[in-house]
């Protein structure tokens, strides 16, 4: 395999986690391709490290964020639907559909509960389902269903 340029060995079937212990390194890009670092690797595959303050980085951070905190509001306030949660240029948003708008004391505890989850060493790791799937495991998710169904190649009636 050849690792930042220069030729390497390592087993195959190694993962980004077990390739590159520095904890700035949050994906790989391996042929090219932004892998996560679950990926398994091959003989022969060129790989490089995503770090976290590259934009590519800085985007997967955001991303992740946006993920922990639609976990914590939904710990905190179960009856919470989830919108859409995308990075942007300096940082990220999620819309959600709650009862009761948020406070600043709610806002404290989900700063807490999200502190906690990024505490519990939680691993980030890309899964690529069907449509079809990814309607299933959301189906308490009424706005999550529509994106999937706009987005769809899929006939999910």
């Amino acid at each position: 395999m050849t690792l930042e340029g220069s030729s390497t060995s390592v087993p195959s079937g190694t993962t980004g986690f077990e390739l590159f212990q520095d904890k700035k390194v949050v994906a790989q890009r391996v042929n090219g391709e932004l892998k996560d670092l679950a990926h398994k690797l091959s003989a022969g595959d060129k790989v490089e490290a995503v770090l976290i303050d590259s934009p590519e980085g800085l985007s997967i951070l955001r991303h992740s964020t946006a993920h922990v905190l639609a976990q914590a509001v939904q710990k905190i306030n179960p009856d919470a639907r989830l919108g859409i949660g995308p990075p942007i240029t300096d940082g990220f948003y999620y819309d959600f559909d709650v009862a009761d708008s948020f406070t600043p004391e709610s806002l404290k505890a989900l700063e807490k509960e999200m502190d906690r989850i990024i505490r519990s060493g939680q691993r980030f790791v890309r899964r690529v389902v069907s449509d079809s799937e990814a309607a299933k495991e959301l189906a308490a998710e009424p706005n999550k269903l529509e994106l999937i169904s706009l987005k769809s190649s899929e006939n999910l009636a």
